[in-house]
This record gives C-alpha cells, sequence and structure tokens, in this order.
C-alpha cells in the first residue's frame, strides 16, 4: 500500500505538528528562493527573440492551460505550448518576423490573430473571454475540446453550455446534472458517487473552497445552475493541492461580471394546479444580474434562486392534505482589481429552506410529519498577487456556518401499524456546524533544469465544530389486528459539542523534459487533531504524446489518497442506547430478552482512511474529429471507518474500528464530437465493481441485529452506458437528449427481527432506464431573445424505483416505491436585450 503514516505518541503529538508545520515553511521558502535565483539567471540568458505571450479573460484573471498554437507565416513552421499557472508562456529563439497566433481554452471564445510580429516587442497580451449564452457578435469562434498534453488528472467537465443545454430530472439543482458524466452516480437522496466512493469522500468545492458539510460530509449546499461557468469532476491522477477527498474532487467554478451589464432569468412563470381551486403547484424561478461596478476595474455578479412546492393529497381530507416548500439560494459576488497584479474576490452564498408536514402521503397523515428548516451561510474571500518575477500568490479565507433541524408536529406516541403510521414522528433534530478554512496556494515561475519545471505549493488550515441536540421519543410497531409487535425506547443521548483542528501542506511540480513529455510529481502532509494522525501521501502522473501532432496522448499514474474524520460516524457513541422489545402475538409477553444496542468509539484506535489509486489512459483523435477516450482505474482503501458488533448476547455493541476495506475497479470507453456552434454528441460504457468488507451501516436509527459483512456497495452498478448531446434541427430548433442506462443498485434483505437475511447486497432493483427529449427555439420579442424549451424526461415511462420492502416477513415485501415515471416539461428563458 503505498504511503506512510507517522502516529505520534500522545506526549509528544504537538511538538510533532510543530515541527511538520516548520518543515512546511521552510519548503517554502526554498522554493520561494529557487523562484527568485531562476528569474535572475532567466534574465541573464533572455536574448532579443524571447517571445513572452500573456493570456488573461476579461476581467484580467490568468487563464492557466491556455493552448497556443503559434505559426510562422513565411516558412509554415508550427510551435504550441501550454501557459502556466500566470497565464504566461515564453517562446524562445523565434526568428524575426511575422506569425500566427491562435489561443484557445475550452470554456472561452477563441482568439485569432495573424499579423503577430516577433522583433518589434519582446511581449503580448492577449484576452481571452469566456462563452456567453447570448453572445453579442455573430463572428466569435467556440473554443472545441481537444487532447490537452498538460492535463494529467482523470477528468470530466460539465461547460456553461452543457449544463444549460443538456436535459437532467432536476433542472435548477447541479447534483442532477453530474451524473451525466461518466463515473458519477446519484442515489435516491440525491447525494452523488464518484468513482465508486462514498459522498462523505469526496472534496466538494465551490470557487476553490470546501463546501462539503463539515459534520456529515454530504453535499447540501445550493447555488443556481444559471451561476456556474462549470462543473469538473476528477476521480484520480488529481494533484496534491487536493486532499480529503479519497473519492474525488467536486469543483463548481461560478461567474463573473464584466464590462457589459447582463440580465437573465428563468422559469419565472409558475405551475398551476386546481384540486379544490386553483393553486401554485411549482414555481422555480432564477435570476441573474451580473456588470461593471466600474469599467475596467471592478465587476459584480447576483445569481438567485427560488423554489416552492405544493405537495396535495386527494384521498385525504380538506385542511390535512396539503404540505408545502420552499426553498431560496443567492449567491453575491464581486471582483475588485486593486492593481493591474492584484485581484481581490468576495462572495457571499445564502441558502434557506422550509418545509411544512415533510412526508405527507396516503400512510404518513399530516400529525406523522415533520417541519424542516435548514439554513447555510458561506463566506468567501480570496486575493492574488503576481509579483514582477512571475511568482503567483493567492489567500483565501472562507466561514462556512450550516443548521439543520427537524421538528414533530407533537408528542404522541409513533405508531406503525401495518404501514399505516399515527401520532407524532419520534425523533427530534437539531444540528449546527462550523468551519473556518484558511488557504495559501503560491505559483512558482517556470524554471529550465533537464527540462521546464512549474513548481506550486500550499498550506490549507481547517477548524470545524460540530453542534449536536436530538430527542427520540418510543416507537410502537403494530400488526395489522392492532396487537403490539415490537416496542422501541432510546435512553441517554445528550447535546454534545466535537471540534477538530485539520492542517495540510502540499508541494508540486509539473516537469516536461521534452514537448511531448510532461511529468508531476507531488507530495501532500494533513494532520488531524481528533484523531491525533499524521499522513504523508506522494503522488505521481504522467503523460505522453505519441506524435507531435499531440493526436493521441498515454496517461497514467499512482498516489496515495486520504479522507478526513468524518464526524458524524466519531460523535454515534453520544446518541445514547435503543431497546428493542418484541411481543408474542398478544401483544403482552415478551418472547425474547430485550436487544440493546450502543455505539463506542475510542479515538485512540482510529486511524485516518488511507487509499492507493493507480491509473492508465489513453485519449485518440480520430478523423471528422471525433475524440475517444478510454480509462482504467483502480482504487483500494484500508483503516476504513465502520461499527463492528462486538457479539454480545441479546443486543448489539458496536464498535468504530479502522478495519474497513474498500475496493474499486473500472474500465471505460468514451466518444465525444462537437459540431461547429457548439452543439456536441457524447456517449461512454463504463464496466466497474464496487465492494468493500463492511458494507453495513449501523446507527441508533437504522439497527441491524447482525454481524458486519461485505459485499457490494450500495452504488455498485456493474455496467452503465451513458449518451448525450444537443445539435440543431430545421425551422430553428435544437434538440437536446440525455440517456442513462446501467445496473440497478444492490439491496439486502431482513426480516422483522432486524436481522439480515442472506448476504449484504444480495439482491438488486430492476435495470435503470431512462431517456430525456427537449427541444427548443429561440425568438426574438418585444425588443429581447428568448429561448423556449418544452420536452419530456423518462420519455419510455420507466418505472426506475428508488425505494423498496426488504422486509422478508411483509405481506408487502419486494413492493417497490419512489416511481417517478414520464413527466412532462417545460422552461422559458430571457436571455438579454435584442
Amino acid at each position: 500500500m503505498l504511503g506512510v503514516r507517522v502516529r505520534p505518541r500522545n506526549g509528544d503529538a504537538l511538538s510533532r505538528l510543530r515541527r511538520t508545520a516548520a518543515v512546511c515553511w521552510l519548503l517554502l521558502a526554498a522554493l520561494l528562493s529557487a523562484s527568485a535565483m531562476a528569474g535572475w539567471q532567466n534574465n541573464q540568458q533572455s536574448d532579443a527573440q524571447d517571445f513572452q505571450i500573456t493570456v488573461a479573460d476579461e476581467n484580467g484573471v490568468a487563464v492557466p492551460s491556455a493552448l497556443l498554437t503559434l505559426t510562422n507565416r513565411s516558412n509554415s513552421i508550427v510551435q504550441r505550448a501550454e501557459t502556466d499557472y500566470a497565464g504566461r508562456y515564453r517562446f524562445s529563439a523565434l526568428a524575426t518576423g511575422v506569425y500566427s497566433l491562435r489561443v484557445e481554452k475550452d470554456g472561452f471564445f477563441v482568439f485569432n490573430s495573424n499579423d503577430v510580429r516577433v522583433g518589434e516587442g519582446s511581449n503580448l497580451e492577449v484576452t481571452l473571454n469566456h462563452t456567453q449564452e447570448y453572445a453579442e457578435s455573430v463572428n466569435v469562434v467556440y473554443s472545441p475540446p481537444a487532447i490537452d498534453p498538460q492535463k494529467t488528472a482523470v477528468t470530466a467537465t460539465l461547460s456553461r453550455q452543457n449544463i444549460i443545454d443538456l436535459p437532467f430530472n432536476v433542472g435548477r439543482d447541479i447534483r442532477y446534472a453530474l451524473p451525466l458524466l461518466p463515473g458519477v452516480l446519484q442515489d435516491a437522496d440525491g447525494q452523488l458517487h464518484v468513482a465508486g466512493a462514498n459522498t462523505y469522500q469526496i472534496a466538494d468545492q465551490l470557487d476553490g473552497f470546501n463546501v462539503s458539510d463539515p459534520a456529515t460530509g454530504l453535499f447540501n449546499v445550493r447555488t443556481s445552475v444559471d451561476s456556474l461557468q462549470s462543473a469538473e469532476v476528477e476521480s484520480g491522477r488529481y494533484s496534491a493541492e487536493y486532499g480529503k477527498g479519497s473519492g474525488g474532487v467536486v469543483s463548481l467554478r461560478t461567474l463573473m461580471g464584466d464590462d457589459h451589464f447582463r440580465f437573465l432569468a428563468t422559469d419565472f412563470i409558475p405551475a398551476i394546479q386546481e384540486l379544490g381551486g386553483f393553486h401554485f403547484k411549482t414555481w422555480t424561478p432564477r435570476f441573474t444580474f451580473s456588470g461593471p461596478i466600474r469599467k475596467n476595474k471592478a465587476w459584480f455578479m447576483n445569481a438567485a434562486d427560488g423554489e416552492y412546492d405544493l405537495n396535495l393529497i386527494r384521498d385525504l381530507p380538506s385542511g390535512a392534505n396539503q404540505g408545502s416548500a420552499w426553498r431560496v439560494s443567492n449567491l453575491s459576488k464581486a471582483q475588485v482589481n486593486l492593481t493591474s497584479s492584484n485581484i481581490f474576490t468576495a462572495s457571499l452564498l445564502v441558502n434557506d429552506y422550509r418545509s411544512d408536514h415533510l412526508g405527507l402521503s396516503v400512510f404518513t397523515p399530516l400529525p406523522t410529519t415533520l417541519d424542516q428548516r435548514d439554513a447555510a451561510r458561506l463566506l468567501m474571500l480570496k486575493d492574488q498577487h503576481l509579483f514582477p518575477g512571475g511568482t503567483l500568490l493567492e489567500v483565501g479565507g472562507a466561514l462556512g456556518a450550516y443548521h439543520d433541524s427537524l421538528f414533530p408536529l407533537g408528542s404522541n406516541p409513533y405508531v406503525n401499524r401495518a404501514g399505516q403510521f399515527s401520532g407524532n414522528y419520534f425523533e427530534t433534530t437539531n444540528a449546527r456546524a462550523s468551519r473556518m478554512q484558511g488557504i495559501t496556494n503560491l505559483f512558482l515561475p517556470p524554471r529550465v533544469w533537464h527540462g521546464r519545471h512549474e513548481f506550486k505549493v500550499g498550506l490549507d488550515a481547517d477548524g470545524i465544530a460540530d453542534r449536536q441536540s436530538y430527542r427520540r421519543r418510543p416507537i410502537e410497531i403494530q400488526r395489522p389486528n392492532g396487537t403490539l409487535a415490537q416496542e422501541v425506547t432510546f435512553q441517554g443521548g445528550v447535546p454534545f459539542t466535537q471540534e477538530n483542528f485539520e492542517s495540510s501542506g502540499y508541494a508540486q511540480d509539473r516537469w516536461s523534459p521534452s514537448s511531448r513529455l510532461l511529468v508531476e510529481p507531488g507530495i501532500r502532509f494533513d494532520w488531524d487533531d481528533v484523531v491525533r494522525d499524521f499522513l504523508v501521501s506522494p503522488r505521481l502522473a504522467a503523460t505522453y504524446l505519441l506524435s507531435r501532432s499531440g493526436d493521441t496522448k498515454l496517461s497514467g499514474g499512482v498516489g496515495a489518497y486520504g479522507d478526513g474524520t468524518n464526524l458524524d460516524l466519531l460523535t454515534r457513541s453520544l446518541d445514547g442506547q435503543r431497546t428493542d422489545l418484541f411481543y408474542g402475538s398478544t401483544g403482552q409477553t415478551l418472547v425474547q430478552p430485550p436487544l440493546v444496542a450502543s455505539f463506542l468509539v475510542d479515538q485512540r484506535m482510529l486511524r485516518l482512511p488511507r487509499f492507493t489509486n493507480w491509473s492508465m489512459g489513453v485519449e485518440r483523435k480520430m478523423p471528422r474529429a471525433i475524440y475517444l477516450q478510454l480509462q482504467f482505474l483502480d482504487k483500494r482503501g484500508r483503516d476504513g471507518w465502520t461499527f463492528l458488533d462486538q457479539g454480545a448476547a441479546f443486543g448489539g455493541n458496536y464498535q468504530l474500528e479502522s478495519v474497513e476495506r474498500d475496493h474499486y475497479d473500472s474500465v471505460e470507453i468514451s466518444a465525444r464530437h462537437t459540431f461547429r456552434g457548439g452543439h456536441m454528441l457524447f456517449a461512454s460504457y463504463t464496466r466497474s465493481k464496487a465492494d468493500s468488507n463492511a458494507v453495513l451501516d449501523f446507527s441508533i436509527d437504522n439497527v441491524l441485529f447482525s454481524p458486519q459483512a461485505g459485499g457490494p456497495l450500495l452504488w455498485d452498478t456493474p455496467n452503465r452506458f451513458l449518451s448525450s448531446g444537443y445539435m440543431p434541427l430545421p425551422g430553428k430548433f435544437t434538440l437536446a437528449y440525455s440517456l442513462d442506462y446501467r445496473d440497478g443498485f444492490p439491496f439486502s434483505l431482513v426480516n422483522e427481527n432486524q436481522e439480515l437475511v442472506g448476504a449484504p447486497g444480495s439482491m438488486r432493483f430492476p435495470k435503470y432506464f431512462s431517456l430525456d427529449l427537449q427541444f427548443e427555439r429561440r425568438i426574438h420579442l418585444f425588443g429581447f431573445m428568448w429561448a423556449l424549451r418544452a420536452g419530456c424526461n423518462d420519455i419510455t415511462n420507466r418505472p426506475n424505483p428508488s425505494g423498496v420492502n426488504n422486509n422478508v416477513d411483509s405481506t408487502e415485501f419486494l413492493t417497490y416505491g419512489g416511481i417517478q415515471g414520464r413527466a412532462l416539461t417545460a422552461r422559458v428563458r430571457l436571455l438579454g436585450r435584442k
């Protein structure tokens, strides 16, 4: 298993941590010195025919990894390169003359110039403009996706155009768009799984800051999809910059205003339902406004996203037949260029959600429902400074606060009578979590030593607090004749606060020994204050172009990846005990001694989870600009946290231990073709396997009186085929579609005594198939450009259930639920003034 683990003794843990921080700062100072020396050497060795190109966007932000194609017009000699972290590249020993320059990057319009004069100046600054949904000029050219020789990571990306044009089930939530990418799956709770990983094993980022829930690791933060510039998923060979996410990285990048005022409105017309009168059924408006605060100096962007849903149940009495929910999110963002080399950005994200009578249905009438209140606040500040020698320093800080609560409507006993519920829900929840995050990244200017080197180093510190409060009341489970079959009671459990401090440092080199070979060695250090464990994670990735044309690229890499502390698992010992009583047919006599469940955690016995990931890939440009990609990924984890039943008679004493071993491997083949104008077609097939030696998730609300066991993970899908695209049709229409066909998720069987029946994951849901088809036409009306869309989700009306009755003793055994079926959709977008 790759990687080094150092576990300090309690007596010298603090001193070891201080030494680690000192090493990180010494490494930073050494690289700064090397940078200064490299800059001095470069200044000494420069000549008149060196030519530097600097690429920035419309707001002056450096554009790294932009593809440069420089062609000498006199002899047609072509040179290709990519910009560094500061958006720069210096061509050496160029002949004096006139050149053609093409600059391109996915997500930007192409820059073309046929009059670049080398010899009359040593520098050229290029502005690369982001693509816009409604471009003012008809002469703009989109940058087509191409093989990127500088990209080593296993990456899948949704561009802004993809997010807007491709249909997905919940068009206002980016979590439902990401499963359009290979290797990304979504469970019944809306949470994401990347390359076989659990949700809390994924690093979720918004503009470079961690937005995962500090306690659970869930991805619950919402921002308007209209505010997103791109959504990227990295599942292998990713940089040492990213830690505390062995499963992968989900990175969301948001827009920024420019020197033009822009206004966008989507779905601002509510849907009406008639049931005992007319009601607003659904309303999901989105409004985005951006522009200059001061032209060429400061800009803003504000994206508001609202949602209102009314749940009306026909078979319930009037006055007790409706529940409602509303959600509001707002992202406000501003950028100020303090100087030409100093950029300051501030963002504030606000989320609020309220649901009254959550869970209302024929089987769960109004008194048994819950009122839910959720909120999140995230303040992000970032400063970038470019020094004269080419060093780029990025410093940022973020403060996130999260609040989740569930309140029952009373305190009456909660009764489950053969699937029909009465009384009031048994649990009250009040959870607050916060994270203070600080980041520092230093990007050093390129240095030539046996090839070209680009260094970056960084530090990250997180202070986390988790505050939880639960109240649980008894549950009665009755037979159809009303006799008591089971009673559940809870003892203990008090409000608690759990804090943690995490610190990290990394160093990464991008080494190009030749124009066709790239090697990226890196190393990462992570410290966790709760577990008091220290991880060292070396990583290595490389790419090689088989020809100078760059039409075929080989990639490969291996590395160690770790996870952060999951406070949700760590604090289950504070939830108290649960006692289950089972009664005979009369409901009066116990048929066995009480079963008592409790959860035990000894932090001194835990280690941080660790994975070794290795992967290989081939990319090939085929005729007609079809890009083929083949990827193989293998992940092997150890020291994962899981609860083990200690084998006590008539109960479950579960001990949290670092014994879980996960394994995931996959082979993926995909093809993409991009048409002129940005239209595209995409298809992929993935064969994978995700399993573990510990797949049962024990908690006080979900107790199985069975020993821990291995099997497939709940999101294992051995076969999956994906396809999506949008293409022009006659009459100025556009067709957009998405298709997902895969094996069903596994599930386990239990009996009425909450014991596992058979092996975990021995059953599977039916095969999943969904085809979404939509048509769009753009029109000019009232002086504005409008985009009108209509279509159908799940056009084949496939049931695609998300729930099942898995109790072998139930009369409703193997009855599926959560069926969606065919749904008509419509969308109206106001794109801007004609």
